[in-house]
């Protein structure tokens, strides 16, 4: 009888195969009407076995999409506790003080520099919150464009927070 049972559970089971849990976002995924990409790490600078005070991160374009003015992008930066709109450093290019952000470097520049992204340019992007992050501290950042879907970057901070390049894990 314990050998039927057993028998019919496994049948059982494997009968339930076409059935699917919930689908869960793969991270990082382009999503419909999503202009801008991340490309890379998200790193964090700060302070040996204590916190992380600024996030760098690249993005670029996603292929087909027409060119982003980064002069007219939204940066909010949440964390546990807090939400934040980020303000753009003067002309958007430079290291930010707390609250701002600002763009570092443009690699494979197209034209005479501009803060532009076009195609195949990719924009390192610094922001510095005014709340420092912790060991193991979930974040969100959200950059939106003028116009389409935002590009949305979840991230965890490290167990040990080290001085320089800091690599948040994915969620």
């Amino acid at each position: 009888m314990m050998v039927i049972l057993i028998a019919m559970f496994f049948v059982a089971d494997c009968i339930d195969e076409g059935k699917t849990g919930p689908v869960l976002p793969v991270p990082d995924a382009v999503l419909p009407g999503q202009v801008m990409r991340v490309i890379g790490d998200v790193t964090g600078n700060g302070i040996p076995r204590g916190t992380i005070d600024t996030l760098t991160f690249t993005v670029g374009l996603v292929p087909g999409q027409k060119p982003v003015n980064m002069e007219n992008i939204s940066i909010v930066y949440a964390d546990a506790i807090r939400t934040e709109s980020l303000i753009p450093v003067k002309s958007s290019r430079g290291d930010p003080m707390q609250g701002y952000w600002g763009i570092l470097e443009v690699q494979n520049e197209v034209g005479n520099p501009n803060n532009r992204l076009e195609y195949e340019e990719r924009f390192v992007i610094r922001i510095n919150p005014k709340a420092p992050l912790v060991p193991q501290q979930f974040i969100t950042i959200i950059i939106k464009p003028p116009s389409g879907t935002s590009l949305t970057i979840r991230r965890v901070s490290p167990p040990t927070i080290i001085k320089e390049n800091n690599i948040l894990t994915s969620i």
